[in-house]
């Protein structure tokens, strides 16, 4: 549980679980004309069956405020589904990502008023729930800011071109240090 407090000062108490294919209907209505210019025209059931990772945060009425998908490959068609590591590794060399400790955004809607909280709350929960996860990506169209939600917890690595359109994508990396550490343990003294 924790708390958010919208601009206007409004407060609500939420919590964070899993998406369950009832509340297809309320993510739906959180689609706005930017969601769709920034992660394209999604079908959301297929979406949800696909994930490896969909998180919803509820507040305490259990109505929905924000959910995320989360799954193994960029989306856009930047990239094979299976050699996207390769390309990833070229655009820079010092981000160690592998199939293992990495999950691309596909999806995030929430309530306006609070998105900016809904966004960093659902972050930090994935990585609390996936303790392997160390990156998470969001590829976007190059011309398209990221909105004042996104960019708080997203930074950009560089551009990459599309397989099938004539366009370049940004490509965005959140990552865990900055969110939820890992602790390491060594021998005591």
């Amino acid at each position: 549980m924790s708390v958010l407090t919208s601009p206007r000062g409004k407060v609500e108490v939420v919590h964070c679980r899993r998406t369950e294919s009832q509340d297809i209907y309320c993510i739906k209505n959180l689609i706005r004309k930017f969601t769709q210019k920034l992660f394209g025209r999604l079908n959301i059931i297929y979406l949800l069956e696909k994930a490896n990772l969909a998180v919803t945060l509820c507040n305490d009425k259990e109505e929905i405020m924000a959910q995320a998908t989360f799954v193994d490959y960029p989306n856009w068609n930047v990239s094979n589904q299976d050699s996207w590591v390769s390309v990833f590794r070229e655009l820079d060399s010092e981000i160690p990502c592998t199939p293992l400790n990495t999950l691309f955004l596909h999806l995030f809607v929430a309530v306006d008023e609070y998105s900016v909280g809904c966004c960093r709350e659902i972050i930090q929960s994935v990585f609390k729930a996936v303790p392997e996860l160390h990156f998470i990506f969001l590829i976007v169209p190059s011309y398209m800011s990221l909105g004042s939600t996104l960019i708080t917890v997203f930074e950009q690595v560089g551009n990459i071109p599309s397989l099938t359109y004539d366009e370049d994508f940004a490509v965005h990396i959140c990552h865990r240090q900055k969110h939820y550490p890992q602790l390491h343990i060594r021998r005591a003294r």
